[in-house]
């Protein structure tokens, strides 16, 4: 065994395409690493010889006493799930820490993966309207948990069902605040995709 390649209490080992082996080495429980890792490791056939190829460790030091994993991603980067330490981490090829994030205590994580997701709620948009000057408005456009949404448009009309499109804007976080003038007295918001589809529509409302 090769210097860096022992492990304790290791989870979730696994062959990788190029004959390569990756482990998440918790290390604990009883304490004999100061830290958790992800370690990938070569083995040697002939030689009998095991070589350390990459190790990867969390800022500040993770120490896991049960689970863990480590995702190998297409693109070559690593998701790893750190178990009992409630942390899910992404790193780079060089080991840099691309995305970091963990669970509210004392949530524990099995395994962790990335995969794309895509979602569409049931509810419908929500809208806020708030004067700002005589004559002109903000509206505030937000949709909790979907994923599709690129844009917006906003409809106004003297009535409710009087409604027509007067404005589009691009959607610039979890609330989009819209400025526009107007007259009118009634607004609804529509969720667009990229291509335009209206894809939900919110409910009336009066400022």
């Amino acid at each position: 065994m090769g210097a860096g390649t022992g492990t304790a209490w290791q989870h979730n080992v696994r062959w990788q395409p190029d004959h390569t082996l990756t482990v998440f080495d918790d290390g604990a429980a009883p304490k004999e690493h100061s830290q958790s890792r992800v370690i990938r490791e070569r083995i040697d056939w002939a030689q009998r010889t095991v070589t350390l190829v990459s190790r990867d460790v969390h800022t500040p030091a993770l120490l896991a006493g049960s689970q863990g994993n480590d995702q190998v991603l297409a693109n070559g980067n690593s998701f790893v799930g750190w178990g009992e330490e409630p942390y899910f981490t992404e790193f780079g090829p060089t080991g840099q820490i691309l995305f970091d994030a963990h669970l509210p205590a004392p949530g524990q994580s099995y395994r962790a993966y990335e995969f794309p997701w895509s979602a569409t709620p049931a509810a419908p948009p929500a809208i806020a309207v708030q004067s700002t000057s005589v004559g002109s408005v903000t509206v505030y456009a937000s949709w909790n948990g979907a994923t599709g949404v690129s844009g917006w448009r906003i409809l106004d009309g003297g009535s409710p069902t009087g409604l027509v499109p007067v404005a589009t804007a691009a959607r610039t976080g979890f609330e989009t605040a819209i400025p526009l003038p107007s007259t009118a007295g009634y607004f609804a918001v529509q969720a667009l995709s990229p291509t335009g589809q209206v894809l939900g529509t919110s409910p009336t409302t009066h400022p």
